[in-house]
């Protein structure tokens, strides 16, 4: 009896070992994940892949509450996609063995939309040893393989970014028709190993601030500094509504400061801080020295007296022989391209340069000027 007790024990335990080894066998000869249909949201322009890559990538995202990620992984199927818009789209999402995303499928794009006028610049970085860069002109270069665009003013700098295989921060815009892109300027260039310390985050600069403001052309109406990084270049807006902190400019003033300013990973300028002053400012009041400024009518009051505050800063700008004119264009909340001087506390106004209802018809204005060089 106690024979064939332990007989049965052991092949009890035979079978249960027998088991074992066939469940742990199947798994790993068929280990699989299912394909999952889901959806993602794909920014409106691209990066490079990676540092080692020629390639661009696209950005995506799950929700718009999440930051915007670089998918490497093949992205197939959206031949609709477009610079300048964003777009929602269904996509089979595949995986490996090891159960991570190694590839995308576009199934269906829901929909797009265009960016709005805050957002048509944008900054990325580059390494250009990877060859991502290809000149096809003396002011016309090829990104990626995919999308050509001029360098504008900043044709100098980025061949000379490119030839010392820098890495580079450059910034593009949309073009007014959202044909394609421009670039804007080459925000910073530095050796691989410098680019962290020199083009990121903090960064001690000396600044040229220009005796005027623009209108900002943020979602809310502001006016804003222009400023210049280098004496030779043109002036730039500088979209922040908080400005330069510590600093309080006068009209007809031009300043060359030193500050603090705080870079974003994107590229795009967060915070300016000062810290050195110029206590001997160079006037700038007079004809001599006019200059071109926007304006939106909706933020402006019909003149009193033949002068009109301009949104919440000291200055007035005196319309004097043309206010009838603009006090229309402000009463059907136009845009405007005005052109005026300093003369103590008022702006004298000499000419509207153009005036629209639609701000794509006034954005095609503003860029035809010679003596502006920002967008709005």
């Amino acid at each position: 009896m106690f024979h064939r007790c332990r007989k049965r024990s052991q092949i009890q335990l035979f079978n249960v070992v027998l088991l074992s080894s066939v469940l742990i066998s199947g798994c790993d000869l068929g280990s699989s994940w299912s394909d999952q249909n889901e959806t993602r949201q794909v920014d409106y322009y691209k990066e490079q892949c990676d540092q080692n890559s020629a390639a661009l990538c696209f950005r995506i995202r799950e929700e718009s509450s999440d930051a915007w990620e670089i998918v490497e992984q093949p992205f197939t199927g959206f031949d609709d996609y477009i610079w300048g818009q964003r777009h929602q789209v269904d996509v089979t999402v595949s995986f490996d063995d090891d159960g991570s995303t190694n590839h995308y499928s576009v199934t269906n794009l829901n929909s797009s939309e265009s960016v709005s006028s805050s957002e048509e610049s944008f900054a990325i970085n580059l390494y250009t040893d990877a060859g991502i860069l290809v000149q096809n002109s003396a002011s016309n270069w090829q990104l990626g393989g995919e999308i050509a665009f001029d360098c504008g003013t900043a044709c100098d700098d980025l061949t000379a970014a490119v030839a010392n295989q820098h890495v580079t921060r450059l910034e593009f815009s949309l073009l007014t028709d959202r044909s394609g892109i421009a670039l804007n300027s080459v925000i910073c260039a530095a050796a691989e190993a410098d680019f962290d310390s020199n083009c990121e985050g903090e960064t001690q600069v000396s600044w040229r601030i220009g005796w005027f403001q623009s209108d900002c052309g943020l979602a809310e109406a502001a006016m804003c500094l222009v400023y210049k990084a280098n004496t030779s270049d043109d002036y730039e807006l500088l979209r922040l509504q908080d400005d330069i902190s510590g600093f309080s400019p006068q009209w007809g003033q031009r300043y060359d400061i030193d500050v603090t300013k705080t870079v974003s990973d994107g590229g795009n300028i967060t915070a300016v801080a000062l810290d050195n002053s110029d206590d001997s400012p160079d006037s700038r009041e007079g004809s001599v020295y006019d200059f071109l400024m926007v304006l939106r009518g909706s933020e402006l009051e019909e003149s009193d007296s033949s002068l009109i505050d301009l949104y919440d800063t000291d200055m007035t700008l005196n319309c004097s022989g043309r206010c009838s004119n603009i006090n229309g264009y402000i009463r059907d909340d136009e845009w405007l391209l005005v052109r005026g001087y300093v003369d103590g506390a008022e702006i004298q106004l000499t000419d509207i340069v153009c005036h629209d209802e639609s701000l794509d018809d006034f954005r095609t204005c503003v860029d035809d000027e010679d003596d502006i060089f920002w967008g709005i």
